[in-house]
């Protein structure tokens, strides 16, 4: 695990440098959330300020590179991934607070100044309101991922472990109607007039609505195809197994890139077509963005397009976004937990992995997996063996560098692994449609049910 956490960690750095170095280039005049005319953007003041804020993302994603180093050291899973999201948390903030402090240097040298601009009368032009969305992608372009769905549960049908077929599907259901949600707020985000040119403002929108909502619908496709890997690969067998499992690596990888393409072909093209607007219109929204985000309780909008033409953002000012940053965060936290939780009953509970005999049934466990149980008439093989035969490749569950959990390929066999990876004996139990490797932390207790197995054939 350490060795999966360090290059995230330096991934991340890079991400976040990006992002911030991104905010520090002109889009729509707008420079760390201050709007500047146009001959203001070259002042020395000002490249001296962006200068200097460059300089410290630098030096930040520095800091946070060397604190990288902790995860190569040897400690338990439980322990390295509190230190991941306690260094995600923190890479986060500080982040935040260097971009606020220069968005507030750069408002205070607009004052100094007397750079401010005069605030334009909202204009609302009445054609481009009417085809606000002719560009935009239709809901037929999400039927290959109804069809997905649709397939998803006819292989559903023949599914050896309903319990994780039914969660995966209940999720592929969930994330359609986020991504149907997202779709129906790009269709109704009013249109504002900014570059005072009714052909370039309606060139603007029709980009704007077409790549945002090409990105939901690849997004949704993908995440529909790569949620229906695992119930396909669930029974999957030798060379098909590796390949779902590659094919969903390789999916992840592509939608992920995809998106951030898009949105920045997208952000180029509307550079190049504000650089021709005579005049662009400011409305006064700097103050709104000073945090970084939007807080405006005078603002009916709910979802408002973000400064760097790549995201949709969220009024804070708004009871009801404020609501949705609530949730986010208890959700964020939830998934924390539920990644942290088990693994510290891993580490740290006397027996977190147990196989018990009970009545004419052996019954598998682990935190925060589905149960496995096993008539025992059912079993045409019991063995004890020294290693794990590889490939071992995770479809569901969970694996780390000490355990590992859930549905897994194992040498191209669809396989329940419920396992103390360091372990020095694993109790294999094949049935006529099932396959298990077992492991108790006391080796003993392996030993123990292995023999009490022998006794019952």
């Amino acid at each position: 695990m350490n060795l999966i956490f360090f290059p995230i960690a330096l991934l991340m750095c890079l991400i976040f440098g990006f992002s911030l170095r991104l905010v520090s280039k002109p889009h729509k005049n707008v420079l760390l959330e201050n709007t500047f005319a146009p001959e203001h953007l070259t002042h020395p003041s000002v490249t001296q300020l962006v200068k200097e804020y460059r300089k410290r993302i630098l030096q930040l994603m520095a800091l946070f590179s060397v604190a990288s180093l902790l995860f190569l050291f040897n400690l338990s899973d439980s322990i390295t991934i509190t230190l991941f999201f306690v260094y995600l948390f923190a890479l986060i903030g500080c982040c935040q607070l260097l971009e606020i402090h220069y968005i507030g240097r750069l408002r205070q040298l607009i004052v100094d100044q007397a750079w401010l601009l005069p605030i334009d009368a909202v204009r609302i032009d009445t054609k481009i309101v009417q085809e606000k969305n002719r560009q935009m992608l239709s809901l037929g372009w999400f039927l290959p991922t109804l069809v997905l769905m649709v397939g998803s549960g006819y292989q559903a049908r023949y599914s050896a472990d309903q319990a994780t077929t039914i969660g995966v599907l209940l999720l592929n259901g969930c994330l359609l109607l986020l991504f149907l949600a997202l779709w129906w707020t790009i269709r109704g985000l009013p249109v504002r007039g900014i570059a005072g040119d009714s052909l370039i403002d309606q060139q603007i929108n029709d980009l704007t609505k077409y790549y945002w909502s090409l990105t939901v619908v690849v997004l949704a496709t993908g995440t529909s195809l790569m949620l229906f890997i695992p119930l396909v690969s669930i029974n999957a067998h030798g060379f098909w197994g590796v390949f779902m499992s590659m094919l969903f690596i390789l999916l992840t990888i592509g939608s992920i890139l995809f998106s951030f393409l898009a949105l920045l072909t997208l952000r180029k093209k509307q550079d190049r077509l504000l650089n021709q607007a005579e005049k662009p219109r400011y409305y006064g929204e700097d103050v709104y963005w000073r945090y970084g985000v939007y807080i405006n309780p005078n603002d009916d909008r709910l979802f408002v397009p973000d400064r760097i033409g790549l995201n949709i953002g969220i009024n804070l000012g708004k009871r009801s976004g404020q609501m949705i940053g609530i949730g986010t965060l208890i959700l964020l936290i939830g998934a924390m937990l539920i990644a942290i939780v088990p693994l510290y009953q891993l580490d740290f509970t006397a027996d977190p992995l147990q196989g018990q005999l009970v009545k004419e049934e052996v019954v598998f466990s682990a935190p925060f997996t589905t149960k496995t149980t096993v008539p025992v008439s059912a079993i045409e093989e019991v063995a004890l063996i020294d290693s794990l035969p590889t490939p071992i490749v995770k479809k569901v569950g969970m694996a780390t560098s000490e355990y590992a959990t859930g549905s897994f390929s194992v040498a191209g066999e669809s396989a329940k692994l419920y396992v103390d990876l360091q372990a020095p004996t694993f109790l294999r139990i094949q049935t006529n449609d099932q396959l298990i490797y077992y492991t108790n932390k006391d080796p003993e207790k392996t030993i123990a049910l292995y023999q009490q197995l022998l006794q019952r054939e």
